[in-house]
């Protein structure tokens, strides 16, 4: 008698595994057609829940990519842009000067006299890369500028200043670890991916960041 009712627990049991791996693998497939979808026209359907399919199914989307022969940093590309989508209009809402932009070290020229301090490195504009009129520029807007060597200065900064908002520039995995550390601390965030990654002489599309940071839908907010 007792066999016989473990026999069939184990068949609900293993009955239950198989479908719940063919939903998993059923909801992945749809995940990663959505996201090719989004990827090849710039638009989202269901962001918010694309993004939680992301977060949840992301180690079977990427080996789906695989199998495609597509290319799986997809995951990731898509992924940032649709977590700065759903935060656009609350990050909008936040009042620039409440606002703050991290710079990774890499951007800056290789000859940059600039120094380290407890608060990252303070440029002194000498001209040598582009960093400094992104700075001039973005503090004439009223944001707080901050060019960091690493997450412990964000993180030290961000428990020091408690952000209201936060744009960060780097490559694709700091970016989507960047959004994640912001989510958790329920401040909205824009992320700028570099176009060039590295350790040094890395590049980012300028233009990219100066329109995220030219909304000022929230200047006139306290």
């Amino acid at each position: 008698m007792l066999i016989g009712y473990l026999d069939h627990l184990f068949y609900l049991v293993g009955k239950s595994v198989v479908l719940l791996a063919a939903l998993v693998l059923i909801l992945s497939i749809i995940g990663a057609v959505l996201i090719l979808y989004s990827f090849r026209t710039g638009h989202f359907f269901a962001a918010k829940l694309m993004l939680i399919s992301i977060s949840l199914l992301e180690s079977v989307i990427k080996p789906i990519f695989w199998l495609m022969r597509a290319d799986y940093t997809i995951v990731d590309d898509v992924g940032v842009r649709l977590r700065n989508y759903v935060n656009r209009t609350k990050f909008l809402e936040v009042p620039i000067e409440k606002r703050f932009i991290f710079m990774p070290q890499c951007v800056r020229s290789t000859e940059c006299p600039a120094k380290l301090t407890p608060e990252g490195i303070k440029c002194v504009n000498c001209g040598r890369c582009e960093v400094g009129e992104a700075k001039r520029r973005a503090e004439s807007m009223g944001y707080k500028f901050f060019i960091v060597p690493g997450s412990s200065f964000i993180k030290r900064i961000i428990k020091k200043y408690r952000p209201g908002a936060i744009v960060g520039v780097g490559c694709q995995m700091e970016i989507k670890e960047g959004l994640d550390l912001c989510h958790s601390h329920d401040i909205p965030a824009q992320g700028v991916p570099l176009t060039k990654s590295g350790c040094v002489a890395t590049t980012l599309d300028w233009d990219q960041l100066y329109d995220v940071i030219s909304d000022q839908a929230g200047a006139g907010k306290n």
